[in-house]
Parts: C-alpha cells; sequence; structure tokens
C-alpha cells in the first residue's frame, strides 16, 4: 500500500440528540457539517449498543423488521446501523429525519439489498461493522466501499483462504511466520470486501480473482459479470482497535474520523 492519507480524529459537535424518548420524526436538524472536499473521506465511527431512543428513525417496515430481531447484540447493531445512516444524512442535508429517504434498490435485480444511497443528497457512502462498531464512509466524487474487521484473536480458515486470494498472494502469504499470517490475511481479505462493496457485487464477486497491487484492487479474469473497468483504490485506516479499509473509483488522499457524540 501506499503512504497513507492525513488522518484526522473525530469530530466534537453533537448531531441533535433530543432526550432518549424523543420524537424523532418530523424533526429538522440544522446542518453542522459541509459535505467531503473532494479527495477526502468522512469515515463515522459509532458503537454499537442500545439505543430504544433511537427506534423512532427507523422506517415502518425497518421498525418491524427490528421487532423481530431478539433484543440484544443482533438488534442493538441494525438500530444502531439504520440510526446512524439517517442522522449523518440529516447533518449533511438538513433535512428532517422523516424525509431524508434511503434508497436501497440493487441495480442488478431490484430487490431491496443494494448499495444504499440518500436521494438526492450528492453524497456516496458505504456501511460496515463488527459485533461492536459501526463506520459509515462518505465522499463526493465517485463511489466508495467499507469494510471493518476487529484486531486481535484473528485465525485464517483455510478453505475461506483458498476462495479469496490469487495465487501471487498465496505465495506471498505463505512465506510470513505464523504470527503474521492472520492479520497480514485479515487486511488483503478487508480490502477485497470493500472493493465489491464499492461495486455492489458483494460476495457473488470471486474474490480470488481480485489481485490487490499496491493501493489498487485489479481484476485478475473476470471477478463478476460486468465488472467496472475503472481503477478501484484502496487504503488503509485504524479505528479505535479496528481494522477499516475504504475502496474508492477517486483517490482518497485525506481521512477525517468523526463521531456521532453524545448520541
Amino acid at each position: 500500500m501506499t503512504p497513507g492519507p492525513v488522518v484526522r480524529g473525530p469530530g466534537r459537535r453533537s448531531c441533535g440528540r433530543r432526550g432518549r424518548n424523543h420524537a424523532w420524526k418530523g424533526t429538522k436538524l440544522s446542518p453542522l457539517y459541509a459535505l467531503p472536499a473532494v479527495g477526502e473521506c468522512h469515515l463515522w465511527s459509532v458503537p454499537v449498543r442500545e439505543r430504544p431512543h433511537w427506534e423512532g428513525l427507523l422506517t415502518p417496515i425497518e421498525a418491524a423488521r427490528a421487532e423481530m430481531i431478539p433484543k440484544g447484540g443482533q438488534r442493538n447493531l441494525f438500530v444502531t446501523s439504520r440510526g446512524a445512516q439517517r442522522l449523518i444524512a440529516c447533518r449533511y442535508t438538513g433535512r428532517p429525519t422523516d424525509l431524508v429517504r434511503i434508497d436501497r434498490t440493487c441495480d442488478r435485480c431490484s430487490a431491496d439489498h443494494g448499495r444504499p444511497r440518500v436521494v438526492g443528497a450528492g453524497y456516496d457512502y458505504s456501511v460496515a461493522h463488527t459485533r461492536h462498531r459501526v463506520v459509515i464512509g462518505v465522499v463526493t466524487r465517485g463511489f466508495v466501499g467499507a469494510d471493518l474487521e476487529t484486531l486481535g484473536n484473528l485465525r485464517v480458515p483455510g478453505r475461506l483462504m483458498g476462495r479469496t486470494v490469487t495465487s501471487d498472494e498465496a505465495a506471498t502469504l505463505s512465506q510470513l511466520p505464523a504470527h503474521d499470517l492472520a492479520e497480514a490475511f485479515a487486511r488483503l481479505w478487508s480490502r477485497k470486501e470493500a472493493a465489491v462493496k464499492l461495486t455492489g457485487h458483494g460476495l457473488a464477486a470471486r474474490l480470488d480473482r481480485i489481485g490487490v497491487q499496491g493501493d489498487l484492487a485489479v481484476p485478475r479474469g473476470l471477478p463478476a459479470e460486468d465488472w467496472p473497468s475503472s481503477p478501484i483504490h484502496l487504503l488503509d485506516v485504524f479505528v479505535e482497535g479496528h481494522a477499516a479499509a475504504i475502496a474508492s473509483t477517486h483517490r482518497i488522499t485525506a481521512v477525517e474520523v468523526r463521531s456521532l457524540l453524545p448520541t
């Protein structure tokens, strides 16, 4: 990878929390942040926890889905992710929360599992998570994909490696000492995951047909139908005990890590 981008710490502004039982619907939150400059990525970092006061941010369909998830980690993750996406959109656009429309229509099959986009917001974004943290990468030029991995206690499943790495990458990994192998594989996996989230193919793409060369994801053969011909740039960012990878169609030279504190 080429030298990393300029990374700035989290912002300190509030995102408009109105109290635990506040009715969010119809609430207009004044824009606090300008959109990222060209070549900049805003990387929002949000801890996963129980947030009942965010459930009012959900659409009726999302709220029904949340109700079907037992209380605990998975439900907390769902509400944190969907609520954060809407709050961030409010902060960039100043729209009332119930007028933020997030479209997840798949470009390939029209199902509701595609790359998320805030209609009319003027930015592209990608969401990644572990059990304990959600990150949302935002850019205004081109497209972005993000992935997040927890550092520590990593292991390398043999079958997964066989489906993930190119022959050149396998040869390089085989030369590493055991204590370095797991983290090196996790970083490689994360970069490829970010790339396929950018394109919208997800795991329908063949990761073993995507090579990581420096700060580029380079196709080896055809990773998936309609794989883009334009370059996909890669970079690594560390976020509070997690390793993030960001893929972009326009090279990112600066990353600002932001927080939704005190929500």
